[in-house]
Formats: C-alpha cells, structure tokens, sequence
C-alpha cells in the first residue's frame, strides 16, 4: 500500500508538470524527476537504517543531534533564502536540503534517549527542563529562518510528554491557551 501510494503520487506530480518539451520522467530538472531522485534516495537510506543495529541510534543520538543542531546553526549563516525563509542548504542550481527536516529525527532520537535512561521521572521538574531544552533549541533555531510550519511540529513533542507521565494538566494549560 505504501508502495502504491508513493508511486501515486510521483505520477500525479509527472502528470501536473507535464509538457512536451520536458517528457522524460527521468528530467531532473523539472519536479518530477526531483521527485523520483528523492524516492530513490530514500529507498536507500531506510535499507541503510534497517540494516545499522539499533544500539547504533541508541549510543549515538545526542550526537546526532549536535550534528543537526549545528546544521540549523550553519542554515542561518550559509543558507539559501527562498520565498522568505533563509532554511535550506544549496548545492548547485537543482539540489537543497532542509536541516530542519532532519532535525526532527535527532530531536525525536535525542528525546528518546532521555527518557529511556535509568533514574528518569519526567515528574521531576529537572527532567521537565532537559526535555524542554532538547526540544526548544531546534525550534527557536527554525523559527529563527523564519518557517513556523517545521517548528510548530514540535507541539507533537508534548504527548510523548504525557504519555510518559507528564500531568494532563500542563495539556489543559496548553489547551487553553490555544
């Protein structure tokens, strides 16, 4: 079903930016040919992550997450302003790459190391500060770009808050305030 639904897509894109000067799917120059380099390379990259053993992610996800908080840092200073927000990486005419994207990965990861370590009561308010500090500094660094849509996905973060154990108080609090 995922496959189909990718391969859906992808067409619907060809068939939305079809011409006839540009008729080969594999044009890398117009929006579906992007699309299809991008499927392919992530084809590759989850056989990658199911191939690397899990302890891998495990012993090294605070330092995924340096690297890709250090990527939202380099974002602000060599990025490529585009429609406003200075948030992607340019290399060459065709190719960029969103930092704040892979953020959510090493944020997701580096969350999840904390709360799986021995002694954690998200209760406690210093691992109320830890988790809010790993998950504020990307959001202040992609709000930052300017691109409130990548850092309002952030908001998620809560509910693994309160699935592991956080009042539904602070979910009311939040609530209201919305």
């Amino acid at each position: 079903l995922f496959f189909l639904m990718v391969l859906l897509g992808w067409m619907n894109i060809y068939a939305a930016t079809f011409s006839e000067t540009h008729s080969s799917v594999f044009d890398l120059s117009q929006n579906h040919g992007k699309q299809l380099l991008w499927i392919a390379t992530s084809f590759v990259l989850v056989w990658l992550v199911m191939m690397i053993d899990g302890r891998f992610f495990d012993s090294s996800a605070f330092l995924i997450y340096g690297i890709v908080v250090s990527a939202l840092i380099g974002v602000l200073v060599f990025g490529v302003e585009i429609k406003g927000s200075k948030a992607w990486f340019a290399v060459g005419d065709t190719f960029r790459l969103q930092p704040a994207e892979f953020a959510k990965f090493g944020t997701t990861l580096a969350m999840a190391k904390l709360l799986s370590s021995f002694n954690i009561k998200v209760r406690d308010l210093k691992t109320r500060i830890r988790a809010f500090v790993i998950v504020a500094v990307p959001v202040v660094l992609i709000a930052l770009q300017p691109d409130t849509g990548s850092a309002l996905v952030y908001i998620a973060f809560v509910f693994v808050m309160y699935r592991e154990g956080l009042s539904g108080k602070v979910l009311l609090l939040g609530l209201a305030a919305v």
